[in-house]
């Protein structure tokens, strides 16, 4: 009788682990990896940019493109920083046998674009988030993932300024770079507003409405190219943040923050 109880000890014991064992592994398939974090010694392209892809997993692999497709373990794999001489989106995702594979990484190289005279500021950034000053959005570096990155300005109301040329240009459109972090309260401009003009006296006015965010997503460096097609020595910028954290998230109704880096004026030569 001993005997039979023991030996069904040790096979309930037995099934307990192998059931332990699987729910274990079962779990853990289910964890999302962390993504890549990505370093690039410049994002606005008149030379050569190295761009490096970082994750400290033992048994991970990490792949990517360049063509704007998202990476599978079918594409490039990543062994190596990477030479980037054109301006280009470059996508990144990491996989591991044990593990659910990560979000996407993605980073965005420009071409270095006509240079900015002066930003004269009628609304101030918030103390906390001042960048490098008045030279944040146009001294050639584009912000970090990492909200705390000092070429950030951060704004918890409009941002709103003029940008002053040195000659007339031609000036084919505008990139406004900006930083989507909703766990961070950070949300993408609620509307674009720009004038432009040659004179300073009469301006083009152009409207632009962004789609809003509608679910929790990954720290991401975004931007919104607005097309100016015109020679112009004054651009007035009014970028416009969401009126409140919206009903899905967690800190609904509270003020939301716009953080900016990079403004960059486009242009296909001078007429």
């Amino acid at each position: 009788m001993k005997l039979i109880v023991m030996v069904s000890l040790l096979v309930f014991i037995s099934w307990s682990c192998k059931k332990k064992t699987e729910s274990v592994y079962l779990q853990q398939d289910q964890i999302r990896i962390v993504q890549p974090r990505l370093e690039a010694t410049n994002q606005l392209i008149d030379s050569i940019a190295y761009l490096t892809a970082r994750l400290k997993l033992e048994g991970r692999k990490i792949y990517y493109t360049t063509n704007g497709d998202d990476p599978t373990e079918n594409t490039t794999e990543y062994k190596a920083p990477l030479k980037v001489l054109s301006p280009g989106t470059y996508k990144f995702r990491a996989y591991h046998p044990d593990w659910k594979e990560s979000d996407i990484a993605e980073i965005k190289f420009y071409k270095r674009g006509i240079p900015i005279d002066t930003i004269i500021w009628n609304t101030n950034p918030n103390k906390r988030y001042q960048g490098v000053g008045s030279l944040t959005l146009h001294n050639n570096k584009k912000g970090a993932l990492d909200f705390m990155n000092d070429q950030w300005l951060g704004f918890d109301t409009i941002a709103d300024a003029t940008v002053h040329l040195k000659h007339a240009v031609f000036v084919k459109s505008i990139h406004i770079g900006y930083l989507c972090d909703p766990g961070s309260w950070i949300f993408p401009p609620e509307g674009i507003m720009i004038k432009t003009s040659a004179d300073g006296t009469k301006f083009t006015h152009k409207n632009v409405t962004l789609q809003p965010l509608d679910s929790m997503l990954p720290p991401t460096l975004k931007n919104v190219e607005i097309t100016i097609g015109d020679t112009i020595k004054h651009i007035h910028v009014t970028v416009k943040n969401v009126a409140s954290i919206p009903d899905w998230h967690e800190g609904k109704g509270n003020k939301a923050w716009l953080f900016m880096d990079e403004w960059v004026l486009n242009n296909n030569g001078i007429r």
